[in-house]
């Protein structure tokens, strides 16, 4: 792929490209400077330069009599790219409710890493709002402090949007916290001794998504289908009541 094409990939339009590709080649650098590198006229460039800082790719050099420019590094230009589509990401399921006929297809999402997890488990919360969550879930990861502590985070996310919750989890010790703040936390949760469940996958369902959350790899998948979920929360329904 081309630079010019990689730029659009990630929003840019051909002047904006064009743009960001002469300043990142000077560095820093006056609109004049800017305009001469890329061909562009100096009026249309100082829209560009205003249309890049307004997205975050180049910022204005303060305090210099002359106004200079300085792009974002590629690496800080496509972290940015890549935080716009997965905020982007959260509003599919919304999206997907407004496809008409399609009701039995099965859409199937992969994440992976610290931040995929996070997405995953995110996922579908939104739409979920005043509806209840249930699941089997795993032990917590070992040594994962940062992904221990996004727990309670996410908590308090389901609080927000009013979703009750409830799941089976195995006897382990990893679980006391969690089992002795159930109640404040809004959860509701029936334990299983640890040789008969002893997975380090989290199986969940909101009336409309099922997610399976990977803590150890860092790994999750989304199955959007109502159907699917509807089985899940049947398989889950039946093992709680026996469970009694």
């Amino acid at each position: 792929m081309e630079i010019p094409d990689a730029l659009r990939t990630i929003g840019l339009s051909e002047k904006q490209a064009a743009v960001y590709t002469a300043l990142l080649q000077l560095g820093r650098a006056s609109a004049y400077s800017v305009a001469e590198k890329s061909g562009l006229k100096k009026p249309t460039t100082y829209v560009i330069l205003d249309e890049l800082i307004e997205k975050g790719f180049a910022r204005r050099v303060p305090r210099v009599r002359k106004q200079l420019y300085v792009p974002l590094s590629p690496d800080q230009a496509f972290a940015i790219a890549e935080e716009k589509l997965s905020l982007a990401k959260r509003t599919l399921p919304e999206l997907t409710a407004l496809v008409k006929g399609e009701a039995s297809k099965v859409t199937t999402l992969y994440f992976e890493g610290l931040h995929g997890l996070k997405q995953a488990m995110e996922y579908g919360l939104k739409a979920a709002k005043g509806t209840e969550l249930v699941g089997f879930y795993a032990i917590p990861p070992a040594n994962n402090p940062e992904l221990s502590a996004y727990f309670a985070e996410w908590n308090q996310k389901r609080l927000k949007l009013d979703i009750a919750m409830r799941g089976i989890a195995p006897e382990h010790p990893s679980l006391q916290s969690f089992r002795e703040t159930d109640t404040e936390a809004g959860r509701v949760f029936k334990s299983v001794p640890y040789e008969q469940f002893s997975s380090e996958i989290a199986i969940d369902a909101t009336p409309s998504v099922v997610r399976i959350h990977d803590y150890k790899n860092l790994q999750g998948v989304v199955i959007e289908n109502a159907d699917v979920a509807k089985t899940v929360r049947e398989l889950f329904e039946m093992l709680w009541e026996r469970l009694g």
